[in-house]
């Protein structure tokens, strides 16, 4: 039996991170403050933008945007694919792209569900015939069978029959169009029109998107929904937030675009994105969303994800403790603000758990303990690198100025201290927390502090964790931050102070 099932769930809780793998994500979703404006009214939909850091659950809100499409009556459809040609870069993506890649998702799951509804065909006008037949030669002339089930992999929100009409009709390497002309009772066009109307696609978008609409309509829906994802994990963006913003400008900056009537684009985006999009954004026209949890959102999201886990029998993580010790909300502190990071812990906890003994049915707190470091230590590699960690490891302390940066650890000029303290403060690691006078010196000097609990924690990796969280987590009653310092670590004189909203922590 393995160690999940002897703590008492029926598959592992922690086993996967990406939400679109989640086969139970309804049941343990938390929304956060703004998901009702989010969702909007689809009977008068606007667009919308929500930029969060990796691992804060964009996708999975994306998800429950689709999973809400039938019972609001809309029609969701998701764009989280982008694929380049060959010698295509960045720079050449332009609105046409996206449009073509959006009203051909937008088609693929109209005439799914047409298949449905057989008699709504029967009865579309010569002209929407024929417009409709337009719209397959032209998005869907050159799609094989295989090249559908890729469109269809995006479509989330597609009940699976309507997944299973495409492969039951249409052929791994057959084309699409034949079948869907006579299924649906259309004519076919002639080559010279299609490639007429494929010319004017950068002019007529607009009332391309509001023929499908219509379409759309016919069957019931009130409105389309067109949700944007994950265009920070493409080939040529990855880590670059500069080429992630590049590859969606074109569609994030047309004003027209996003408050076409009807339609409602909601964008789930990096947040690192955010200086290369300030210039452009317009919140007075399309609002923007940060997506930020609370320790106590954290807290929320386990206990659900644990119950979901449990047939509701396991309601926190202290229950599977040898000795309980509150470690919820000590285990959402070390998260730092991200479900990811929070999922990714436990499940550390969990293998070395089972590594120690494999027969027990408790967890010790020996296992957190190390989980501790090696879950601080692998996250704090993945986002500084090896050799600032080195460098911050040195520093020992989590306050600090830059004379004893420069003095006393790393031995260089203050100059030199300045540039690396710096670098940390660009990273996000580290941040001024004030100014200090440090006697022999008459003039103040800015005192910094590492924000990062996982990098606090590698600090000090030979503390015990319910000892190192004792002596340093000091929470703001103000802006509700969680602050890891020493207090021992400041100059006489003075008092501790938030990093985030600068008052007096004690």
């Amino acid at each position: 039996m393995s160690l999940f099932e002897k703590l008492g769930f029926q598959s592992h809780p922690f086993l996967k991170t990406n939400a679109d793998e989640e086969d139970l994500l309804k049941e343990y979703f938390v929304p956060p403050p703004y998901f009702d404006a989010v969702l909007g009214d689809p009977n008068s939909p606007n667009s919308s933008i929500v930029l969060a850091p990796r691992g804060a659950g964009k996708t999975a809100q994306r998800r429950m945007v689709e999973a809400n499409a039938f019972k609001y009556g809309f029609l969701a459809v998701t764009y989280d694919r982008f694929e380049f040609g060959s010698g295509q870069n960045i720079d050449d993506i332009s609105l046409q792209y996206h449009l073509r890649n959006v009203i051909t998702r937008i088609l693929v799951s109209f005439l799914s569900y047409l298949s449905e509804w057989p008699d709504v065909s029967k009865n579309l006008s010569k002209d929407e015939k024929r417009q409709l037949s337009i719209f397959i030669h032209t998005y869907l002339g050159e799609l094989t069978g295989d090249e559908i089930q890729e469109v269809l992999n995006e479509l989330k929100s597609l009940p699976d029959k309507f997944k299973d009409f495409w492969r039951q009709n249409v052929g791994f390497m057959e084309s699409a169009i034949n079948f869907l002309l006579k299924n649906y009772d259309l004519e076919s066009v002639d080559l010279p029109d299609v490639k007429q109307e494929e010319k004017r696609l950068g002019e007529t978008y607009k009332f391309q998107l509001e023929t499908l609409l219509k379409l759309v309509k016919k069957i019931g829906f009130k409105s389309i929904y067109v949700l944007i994802d994950r265009p920070d994990e493409t080939e040529k963006t990855g880590n670059n937030p500069e080429a992630t913003y590049q590859l969606i400008k074109p569609l994030i900056k047309d004003l027209e675009l996003l408050g076409l009537p009807g339609y409602g684009f909601k964008f789930f985006l990096w947040d690192k994105i955010e200086p290369f999009f300030r210039e452009d954004a317009r919140p007075d026209r399309v609002p923007q969303y940060e997506l930020k949890w609370t320790r106590k959102n954290l807290v929320d999201v386990l206990s659900k994800r644990l119950k979901a886990f449990s047939n509701g029998d396991i309601k926190s993580f202290d229950y599977l403790l040898e000795v309980k010790s509150n470690i919820d909300e000590k285990l959402c502190l070390l998260a730092n603000g991200s479900p990811r990071n929070l999922i990714r812990l436990c499940e550390k906890i969990l293998a070395i758990q089972g590594a120690r003994d494999p027969d027990s049915n408790k967890i010790s707190q020996y296992s957190i303990d190390q989980a501790s470091v090696d879950h601080s230590e692998q996250l704090s590699i993945e986002h500084y690198g090896e050799g600032v960690i080195r460098e911050i490891q040195r520093v020992g302390n989590e306050l600090f100025t830059t004379n004893y940066v420069a003095n006393s650890i790393l031995k260089i000029s203050s100059n030199g201290a300045r540039n690396k303290i710096t670098g940390w403060v660009n990273v996000g690691m580290v941040s001024q927390v004030g100014s200090v006078v440090v006697p022999p010196a008459t003039r103040p000097t800015h005192l910094y502090a590492v924000i990062d609990p996982c990098v606090v924690r590698l600090m000090h990796r030979v503390v015990p964790f319910e000892k190192f969280i004792q002596d340093r987590w000091l929470p703001c009653e103000h802006c509700l931050t969680d602050n890891l310092i020493n207090i021992e670590l400041y100059p006489e004189g003075q008092e501790p102070v938030c990093r985030q909203c600068g008052r007096d922590l004690l």
